[in-house]
């Protein structure tokens, strides 16, 4: 799974011409990668970005668990077959370079789809669940969704 993420600093530099500091906003994008499966259906813990640009990755501390058929949203992986991750959601701390449990589900989650909002991120279906949502919110808690009229895997 993987995702495009922004990161954006200040650069400051002074001018050889006495102009003073100048202040540029730079931004990067890159591709958050996690996890994946093998040939043997075996999860990864893997994580890297990716900047398309330079065609360069690094390597970040591997996942708590396997995950693979999970969803992603910027730094928040939710669910995933291997049993260890179908009920929980983990989330990349750039500040610590850790990996954290957010978030216990209320139902099995993978292969599903999910859907970002400025509130929190909606998983719906999947699997084990076909016609449930769930909202994992913000503050770390988990919501019923909506139902859905049709099963969804």
């Amino acid at each position: 799974m993987s995702w495009i993420l922004d990161f954006g600093f200040d650069l400051d530099f002074g001018l050889e011409l006495g102009l003073g500091l100048v202040n540029i906003d730079f931004f990067c994008y890159v591709v958050l990668i996690t996890g994946g499966t093998t040939n043997n259906n075996d999860g990864l813990m893997s994580a890297e970005i990716f900047n398309p640009v330079t065609m360069e990755s690094c390597s970040l501390p591997e996942l708590p668990q396997n995950r693979y058929y999970h969803s992603q949203n910027e730094g928040l992986v939710c669910g995933g077959a291997h049993p260890d991750a179908k009920t929980n959601c983990v989330k990349w701390n750039p500040a610590s370079g850790n990996w954290t449990m957010s978030h216990t589900l209320k139902y099995d989650r993978y292969h599903h789809v999910s859907w970002a909002t400025a509130s929190g991120v909606y998983l719906i279906g999947g699997y084990n669940s076909p016609k449930t949502s769930e909202k994992v919110k913000l503050d770390g808690s988990v919501e019923e969704g909506f139902s859905l009229k049709y099963a969804t895997r």
